[in-house]
């Protein structure tokens, strides 16, 4: 039955009709199958605008972990290893009881809701096969992690272990947003009661952290004294947080706006110093005071790039509070024009560059903030002290007679004659005026 509607505006007769009225349900169908809105989500797919600018950045070559890339054809082949990786852990309990599996497979079914609420997008697969999915992508990185630490030993058939760019190429995977599995799945694995008298000793965030120390190396020592608490959504999460976590609470990032800065060169010719930091704990950790820049020693190498890109792409996906590797990059993008720049930091032990040349040093942290938006610029502060420092005359002219007249040995034995010739030219001067007025009288 078709009804009528007069817009009175436009004094208009509309009629509805059963195709409409099935248009509109179809419309109220997906209106009402919107998943609601999580604020547990923690794992996305990067923007194509990045991707755009380095692919490989935000891709993995070797292995797949969760669902956003398990339909890889080129990543199947480590399928078979996780499956040996995880026998093997299960077979050494053996002593614990029969049904560890299964206990496995009943804890994180517990927590399949809240583990799929991790991913931006749907997953689309059933309960059983994300649970399975779940079990064995997290019991083969526990058995990866405990390996990697010595509590393992290790076979020369290890399908990892046993290549020489096999355990590169896997940690540079795990680090990717895409690649993710929830900390919650893995902590839950960790701390099934069937498998804890094999896993018992050191934590599990520490066993992680001490993997992934390869790619900005502060030692074992300092990952146990220092990280013990720390936590995270997945496991790039924990280890940026370790990185931002230990910088002064003082409120400093809270908006922000980026402010740049003279480069290294630039710098250093009104007298600025560069020096090392004496902490090791975390690179972002840069301060500036009376002249004197101290920066962090950081290890650039062939995961610099793809680790600091995911870094930022994490944090483009968050609310935008967070930004300490956005603003750590904006900084060095300003420090950094060419390879001059990068070798000034590289004489002074900050930068160690494994990449060999400085120029590609410098192309890595200038194509860095490609496309990246920077809500809260952490640095803020100490840009607003460099430049204050930088336009302060007093500076410059101290700086420009540093550099050309005690720069070198030749130089100041110039400038130490120069005064001596001065000095007995008013020598001179001061004796002929006196000799002129005692003969005069």
């Amino acid at each position: 039955m078709n009804s009528e509607i007069v817009a009175a505006e436009q004094n208009i007769a509309i009629h509805i009709t059963e195709e409409h009225q099935v248009l509109a349900d179809s419309i109220k169908q997906k209106l009402e199958s919107i998943p609601s809105a999580t604020t547990q989500c923690s794992i996305y797919r990067v923007h194509e605008k990045f991707r755009k600018i380095n692919e490989f950045a935000y891709t993995p070559e070797m292995i797949s972990i969760g669902p956003l890339h398990r339909r890889t054809d080129s990543l199947a082949a480590m399928e078979d290893h996780k499956l040996r990786y995880v026998d093997a852990l299960l077979s050494r309990t053996t002593s614990i009881g029969p049904n560890k599996l299964e206990e496995c497979v009943a804890y994180v079914k517990r927590i399949e809701d809240e583990a799929r609420k991790c991913y931006s997008e749907p997953i689309d697969l059933s309960k059983d096969k994300f649970v399975e999915m779940m079990v064995i992508d997290g019991l083969f990185m526990i058995e990866l992690f405990r390996r990697s630490a010595g509590y393992i030993k290790i076979g020369q058939d290890d399908p990892i272990f046993g290549k020489i760019w096999g355990l590169s190429s896997l940690v540079r995977d795990l680090i990717l947003l895409e690649n993710q599995l929830p900390m919650v799945v893995l902590n839950c694995l960790f701390n099934v009661p069937a498998l804890k008298e094999e896993l018992k000793g050191v934590p599990l965030n520490i066993l992680a952290l001490q993997f992934f120390d390869q790619l900005m190396p502060r030692g074992k020592q300092v990952i146990q004294t220092n990280f013990s608490g720390s936590e995270g959504k997945h496991l790039l999460d924990l280890l940026g947080k370790t990185f931002h976590d230990l910088l002064p609470k003082d409120g400093k990032g809270k908006k922000n706006l980026w402010k740049s800065i003279p480069n290294v060169t630039e710098l250093k010719r009104v007298g600025v110093k560069f020096v090392i930091s004496s902490t090791n704990c975390s690179f972002l950790n840069i301060k500036f005071k009376d002249g004197v820049m101290e920066i962090p020693s950081v290890i650039i190498q062939d995961q610099t790039d793809t680790l600091l890109r995911n870094f930022i792409a994490s944090e483009q996906c968050c609310e935008g509070h967070v930004t300490y590797m956005t603003s750590y990059a904006f900084l060095m993008d300003s420090l950094i024009n060419s390879g001059q720049d990068v070798g000034v930091l590289r004489k002074q032990g900050i930068l160690k560059n494994y990449l060999g040349d400085d120029e590609a040093v410098a192309a890595l942290f200038n194509k860095l903030c490609c496309e990246v938006t920077l809500a809260n610029f952490y640095y803020s502060e100490l840009c607003d002290e460099v430049n204050t420092y930088y336009t302060s005359r007093w500076h410059g002219w101290g700086a420009a007679f540093n550099r050309d007249y005690l720069s070198t040995p030749w130089k100041i034995a110039s400038l130490v004659g120069a005064i001596i010739l001065l000095a007995l030219t008013l020598t001179s001067a001061v004796f002929a005026i006196l000799s002129f007025f005692i003969h005069k009288s």
